[in-house]
């Protein structure tokens, strides 16, 4: 990765439960936990590698859509790969708590 673009102060990872799988099935109902888990395993591998950790819940759910299209190609996810990262930073936006914001 030849980005420039790494944080110098993470953001905390969340693994995903059974709160963030309830609250994306509203929007996806054949979202899975194995799916959440895998984004989750994208975010913190292929995501953060290159750009470092950032806090998901400052984007809007817009943004982090216009940016998963973007990187996906560069990032060379697959479309299976690209739905369960898709799946996972909306299921966290579902579930924030207003402290996060």
């Amino acid at each position: 990765c030849g980005s420039s673009k790494k944080s110098s102060t993470p953001a905390p990872s969340i693994i995903p439960g059974d709160a963030q799988l309830t609250a994306i099935k509203a929007k996806y109902p054949d979202a899975t936990a194995e799916q959440l888990k895998q984004g989750h395993s994208i975010y913190i591998g292929a995501c953060t590698n290159c750009h470092g950790q950032k806090n998901i819940f400052k984007r809007s759910e817009a943004s982090w859509l216009h940016e998963i299209d973007d990187m996906s190609p560069k990032a060379k996810l697959t479309a299976v790969e690209k739905d369960a990262l898709t799946k996972y930073i909306l299921a966290m936006k579902a579930t924030q708590t207003p402290e996060v914001k």
